[in-house]
């Protein structure tokens, strides 16, 4: 099966998460603004940090913008201040689907954050993504490569 994790990482959360997927699935991995093609592949993994409760545009961008797919299965994930994960992965899995792409399941961890509040700079999970994050983002990863593909993974 081959494989490719597409990101979109500004601070390096969503990244650390998408090489340890990738290792665990043994795929390709592009940030999203070096991908141009994805024909080829069985199976599109798509990352993103939360924002307002949803993926960020450049994430939405790509999955708008990827042609109709047939026999193409889709994995989410994305890191997150404290909250959003399931209407992001959710709004993933409906772009996915209007592409054809079967819709597998996904996968959230926290990463550190830094949100400007009351006029000063709060950090919010702080050595987030950890140790134990990603080795569940490689495990999650190595789930998929076992996965039968006929029902969801969660």
């Amino acid at each position: 099966m081959k494989s490719l994790v597409v990101y979109y990482s500004k601070t390096g959360n969503t990244e650390k998460v998408a090489r340890a997927i990738a290792k665990g699935l043994g795929a390709d991995l592009k940030r999203v603004e070096e991908v141009h093609d994805i024909s080829g592949y069985d199976l599109i993994c798509v990352g993103t940090p939360v924002y307002a409760f949803a993926p960020a545009k450049q994430m939405i961008k790509f999955l708008e913008e990827i042609p109709p797919l047939s026999n193409i299965k889709g994995i989410g994930f994305c890191t997150m201040n404290g909250i959003g994960d399931k209407r992001t992965l959710r709004i993933i899995e409906e772009k996915m689907k209007i592409k054809g792409i079967t819709f597998l399941g996904g996968f959230s961890c926290r990463g550190l954050s830094g949100i400007l509040a009351n006029i000063s700079l709060r950090i919010f999970n702080k050595e987030r993504p950890d140790e134990e994050d990603l080795r569940k983002a490689e495990d999650f990863g190595k789930r998929i490569l076992e996965f039968k593909y006929n029902e969801e993974i969660n």
